[in-house]
C-alpha cells in the first residue's frame, strides 16, 4: 500500500490544520482519531481506495462546510446527535442513522447544540466511487438512512483501519473490497428501506380506499399505522405526489362520479356514502375538483 500518517490517541505525527472532514482543535470542540491514506498508483488507477477515516467524539456544537472535494464520504452516527446540509436542504441524523455522499457536491454538517454527537466516517474515492453515490442517491430524496444492524457498519470500519496499519502487500485490495461492501450494504439498505416504505403507504391508500364512508383524517390515520402525521404527511406525499386530504378528497369524488352515472341514487344520499355527508360541503368539493356541480355532472354523463 501507499504512504500514510496517523493521527489521535496512537498518532506518531502532526496532521495539517485542514482535514477532509474538518478541523477541530484537539481538546476544544471534539475528541478525535483518524488515519489519512496515500494509495499506490494500481490502487489510486483501479481500485476503490480510502483517503481518510476515522472517529470523533464532539464535546459541544460545531459545524463545518466544504465542497469541491475529490472524494465520496460515508458517515455513521454513533451516539447523540446532528444534521448534514446538502444542496440547500437540511437533513437531521441520530444514533444509527448513516450518509453516503459524493463531497464534489456542496455540503456542511452540525453536530446539536444540546447533544452533540460522536461519528465515524471514511473519505474514499477511486475506481466506481462516483458511480456508487450516484446509484444511491437516485434511489430516495434524502441522503440519510437508519440501519438497524450498526455493527454490519462498524466491522468494515474497524476493518479498513486494521488494513491501513497493517500495510502488507494485499491491504489495498482487501481495502477495496471492504469499500466495496461498504457501498453495497448502503444501496442494498436503502432499497429495503424504500421498498417496506413503499408498502406501507401503499397499505395507508389501500385504508383509505376502503373506509371513503367513515371519518378519514391525518391525524387518525398517522394514529392507526403508528407513525407521527408529520412522518405520513412527507412520506404519502412523495410516494404518490399529493397530500393525505388531496388523495381522500379524489377517491370520494371519483365514488361519487361512479355513483352519479351508475345508479339512481340522489345527490344527499351520495355525499352520504362517499363519505361527505354536509351537502354543501360535498357541492363544493366537487364543483372544486371537476368544474361543475354533480347534477351537471349526471346531465353530461
Amino acid at each position: 500500500p501507499g504512504n500514510a500518517a496517523v493521527s489521535g490517541e496512537n498518532g506518531t505525527s502532526a496532521q495539517p490544520v485542514h482535514q477532509l472532514f474538518g478541523c477541530y482543535p484537539a481538546g476544544d470542540e471534539a475528541e478525535s482519531s483518524r488515519i489519512l491514506h496515500t494509495p499506490g498508483e494500481f490502487a489510486r488507477e483501479h481500485l476503490l481506495y480510502v483517503q481518510e477515516a476515522g472517529r470523533l467524539k464532539s464535546l459541544r456544537q460545531h459545524s463545518h462546510h466544504r465542497e469541491g472535494v475529490e472524494s465520496c464520504l460515508f458517515v455513521m452516527v454513533v451516539a447523540g446527535r446532528g444534521s448534514f446540509t446538502v444542496g440547500g436542504a437540511t437533513w437531521p441524523m441520530e444514533e444509527n442513522d448513516c450518509i453516503l455522499l459524493d463531497c464534489r457536491q456542496a455540503y456542511s454538517h452540525r453536530s446539536d447544540d444540546h447533544d452533540p454527537w460522536e461519528i465515524r466516517w471514511v473519505h474514499f474515492d477511486g475506481g466506481a466511487a462516483a458511480a456508487y453515490c450516484a446509484c444511491y442517491a437516485e434511489q430516495a430524496a434524502s441522503p440519510v438512512f437508519h440501519t438497524d444492524s450498526p455493527g454490519d457498519y462498524l466491522s468494515l470500519l474497524g476493518q479498513l483501519e486494521v488494513l491501513h496499519r497493517s500495510g502488507t502487500l494485499g491491504a489495498e485490495f482487501r481495502m477495496s473490497r471492504m469499500l466495496t461492501d461498504l457501498l453495497t450494504l448502503c444501496i442494498t439498505s436503502r432499497l429495503q428501506e424504500e421498498s417496506e416504505e413503499q408498502g406501507r403507504m401503499e397499505a395507508i391508500r389501500a385504508y383509505i380506499d376502503g373506509h371513503l364512508q367513515e371519518r378519514l383524517s391525518l391525524a387518525l390515520i398517522a394514529e392507526r399505522f403508528y407513525m407521527s402525521k408529520f412522518y405520513l404527511a412527507r412520506q404519502f406525499r412523495q410516494a404518490y405526489g399529493v397530500t393525505v386530504g388531496e388523495y381522500i378528497s379524489s377517491r370520494r369524488i371519483t365514488y361519487a362520479k361512479e355513483l352519479l352515472r351508475f345508479t339512481d341514487k340522489n345527490i344527499e344520499e351520495i355525499a352520504g356514502l362517499c363519505g361527505i355527508p354536509d351537502t354543501n360541503y360535498f357541492a363544493k368539493v366537487f364543483r372544486k375538483l371537476e368544474g361543475c356541480s354533480a347534477s351537471e355532472y349526471r346531465k353530461k354523463w
